[in-house]
Parts: C-alpha cells; sequence; structure tokens
C-alpha cells in the first residue's frame, strides 16, 4: 500500500523511496519519503516516519531532512502539513512526534507553523538539549493547555532565545486571549532585538488583564520599547498610565525621565531622576544632601547671586 502513495503539495510531490539498505517500509514499520521538485523532480529532502513503539497510544515520530543547497525555501513547511496528515488519516497515528535542537531555529519555524494541535516537552541540561512538539489529528480535543512558564524561564536563561519564541508561539495559536501568553511572547521579541514585534503582544498583555507584578514589567517594557523606536509620545503616554498604577515603581520614573528627555523637556527629566535618586538610593551622603537635592532637581535652571 504505502509503495502506491503519492502526494503532491505546491511545489513538490512526496513519494516512497527506500533509506539506505532499507526498503521503502523497514522491518520496524519506518517509512521513508523522498521530496521532489514537481518542475524537475530534484531531490530536494527525505522525510521518515517511525512507531514509537512505548507510547500509551499509537504514535510515531517524524524526522525530516532537506538537503544543504535547497533550505531555507520553505520546503519543510510546505511537507510537514501534508505527512502528519498522512501519518493520521492513512497510517492511523493518534500522536506524532518531531523533536529538534532548540538552536535549529528553521526547524523550530517549521513546527509551530504545522497549523495542527500540539504541545511541547522540553529536555535542557547540560547533556541533552532537545524540543518535542507535539501534534495530534485536527478533530481530536488536545489535553488541558497550561503554559509552562517554567520552560520558558530556563529556554531564556540558556540564550536559547529562538526556541523560546517559538515555545511561546505554540501556546498562543491555541490560547491567544492569555495576557501571560503574550506578555511572554513581547519579552522573547525583545530579547531578540524585534522591538516592533514586541509592541502588540505587550499592548495585548496589558489589555487583557494581565496581573501584578507582571503588570508593572509590561509596562516598563513597552513604554521602553516605544521610546527606543523613537514614538515618544506613546512612551509617555504608556510610563505615565503605569505611574498610576504602581507610582513608586522606580524604573517606570527612570524611563518617563528619558522620555521626558527626548521630548524636549529636560528639566522635567532631571527633577524626576534625582528624585527617583533619593528615594531609591542607600547611599548615605545622598541622604545627607537629600533636601538640597530635592530643592534644586525643581530649580534646574534657576540661579542664586547671594544678594
Amino acid at each position: 500500500m504505502t509503495d502506491a502513495i503519492t502526494i503532491q503539495t505546491a511545489r513538490l510531490q512526496i513519494r516512497p523511496v527506500p533509506f539506505q539498505n532499507e526498503p521503502v517500509r523497514s522491518a520496524t514499520d519506518t517509512f521513508t519519503f523522498g521530496l521532489f521538485r514537481s518542475d524537475d523532480e530534484t531531490r530536494v529532502g527525505t522525510i521518515r516516519i517511525s512507531p514509537i513503539r512505548q507510547a500509551d497510544v499509537r504514535s510515531a515520530k517524524i524526522d525530516c531532512e532537506i538537503d544543504l543547497l535547497f533550505r531555507r525555501q520553505g520546503y519543510a513547511t510546505e511537507v510537514l502539513p501534508a505527512m502528519l496528515t498522512l501519518s493520521f488519516a492513512t497510517f492511523d497515528y493518534r500522536r506524532v512526534e518531531a523533536t529538534m535542537n532548540p538552536n535549529n531555529e528553521p526547524a523550530l519555524v517549521v513546527a509551530s507553523r504545522a497549523g495542527l494541535p500540539f504541545d511541547y516537552s522540553v529536555l535542557y541540561g547540560p547533556s541533552s538539549q532537545h524540543l518535542t512538539f507535539v501534534y495530534r489529528p485536527s478533530g481530536e480535543p488536545s489535553p488541558a493547555v497550561e503554559f509552562d512558564r517554567t520552560a520558558v524561564s530556563r529556554l531564556r536563561q540558556a540564550k536559547q532565545y529562538q526556541a523560546a519564541k517559538a515555545f511561546v508561539a505554540s501556546y498562543l495559536k491555541q490560547l491567544p486571549d492569555d495576557p501571560m501568553i503574550h506578555y511572554q511572547m513581547a519579552w522573547c521579541h525583545d530579547n531578540l532585538g524585534e522591538e516592533a514585534a514586541a509592541v502588540p503582544h505587550y499592548v495585548a498583555a496589558i489589555k487583557l488583564g494581565l496581573a501584578a507584578p507582571d503588570l508593572q514589567e509590561a509596562y516598563v517594557g513597552l513604554g521602553s520599547t516605544y521610546r527606543a523606536l523613537g514614538r515618544y509620545d506613546d512612551a509617555y503616554r504608556t510610563l505615565t498610565e503605569g505611574l498610576v498604577h504602581f507610582p513608586q515603581h522606580a524604573v517606570l520614573q527612570t524611563f518617563l525621565a528619558l522620555t521626558l528627555h527626548n521630548l524636549d523637556r529636560s528639566a522635567e527629566a532631571i527633577e524626576r531622576l534625582i528624585g527617583t535618586l533619593v528615594d531609591t538610593t542607600g547611599n548615605p551622603e545622598i541622604h545627607a544632601y537629600a533636601r538640597a537635592l530635592r530643592f534644586y532637581a525643581s530649580r534646574v535652571d534657576e540661579t542664586w547671586d547671594g544678594n
């Protein structure tokens, strides 16, 4: 039956091929398919579907290898949904895994774009680093989704920022109205220097009711990102709004001072910075001059001649 299977996608024909010295269907029920360009029959890669024997439900894993010359051209993104459909509809698997190294950015993007219900497992340590995407048939309910903030933190601490972003993106597809997931996605974009992409997620997190203490950090993140993008009026509005909720937050005060400077309101910026310094420092010498510093901070352009 497998020998007769041919799948056509937009640019590829997928058909069974032998793998090394194995037949198309090996003794272990592993199926191997070649990926051929439809227009010229050039083989661009290989994909294998292998059973997982110890699983509690009928399960398989998918391994896809695109040849070096044809990577980053969207072929894996094109073929994975078709092979998942084959796994579920023809081979009757109820669970399919795709495992990859968190440093493999293209693979992470492909896995998170597959378009079927899925979740993650994470194994990260000195001797083992991988993420596993777990897919299920689109008509089946997935288990209750609970955001794994600890896993995201582990990936971020290990500077696996692309992996963290793909991880959070998977949850966002399933829980698009969860403020915490939007907040984490904003962080991921910021970690990667993608400030403009972070903005809508910060906005959504705040609008959807993110709770403190994350809410105050979301105001900091959004306000500072607006400022970095040169959107000074938006930064001022956001930071001021944040201070309505958290009036003693020193970082909000500091970023607001920087924004005031960008808005040509430097005297106000200095007064706010000095006030924050006096309020938060543990330096006894600063405290000794606190009264004078506050006085002059509010009169930064004034002079006195002693008369």
